[in-house]
């Protein structure tokens, strides 16, 4: 069976809109599965967790909204760079004492 066809999350409620806003929309989708993936491994950094909620809490709000492709833009790049100072709270709050 070579026409496999595999759902697109953001596609399937957003069907018209342009590769260029789709992408925008797909990393702040894999930014939040990202998030989502890492709370439960950060249980002794309660920082890097309410980062990465915090993530989760934007991406959900902003993955299907109607928005401009440049807040979409600006969002992604928010979600990721929260993402890398979570990677950072983590460290730091689980360095030995």
């Amino acid at each position: 069976m070579d026409d496999q066809r595999v759902l697109d999350p953001v596609r399937i409620f957003l069907p018209t809109i342009s590769d260029a806003e789709h992408k925008q929309r797909d990393r702040i989708r894999i930014a939040r599965n990202i998030a989502t993936a890492k709370i439960p491994q950060l249980k002794d950094a309660p920082g890097a967790r309410q980062l990465c909620w915090l993530v989760i809490d934007t991406a959900t709000e902003w993955m299907l909204s109607p928005a401009t492709l440049e807040a979409l833009e600006m969002v992604a790049e928010q979600c990721r760079r929260l993402l890398i100072v979570a990677d950072t709270a983590e460290m730091l709050e689980t360095l030995p004492q």
